[in-house]
C-alpha cells in the first residue's frame, strides 16, 4: 500500500511471488485486522497512525528527509 498499490494489485504481486494466502479477500481481511489493531476507521487514517508511530517510514530517497 505504501507504494500506491490497491488491494487487487497487492494480491497479484503476492501471487507472482508465490506467497500464500494471496487472494484479494485475504489482503482485505489482513488490512481490516491491522485497522482494528490501530483503531483506524479508514486506510488513510491507518497510514497516518503507522507513519506517526514510525511503523511506516518514507523510503523515497528523493524526499530529503
Amino acid at each position: 500500500m505504501q507504494k500506491g498499490l490497491n488491494q487487487a494489485k497487492i494480491a497479484n504481486q503476492l501471487k507472482k511471488s508465490a506467497i500464500n494466502p494471496n487472494s484479494q479477500s485475504s489482503v482485505e481481511k489482513k488490512l481490516n485486522q491491522i485497522k482494528e489493531k490501530y483503531k483506524a476507521k479508514t486506510l488513510f487514517q491507518l497510514a497516518c497512525i503507522l507513519h506517526n508511530n514510525k511503523v511506516l517510514v518514507n523510503t523515497d530517497s528523493r524526499s530529503g528527509e
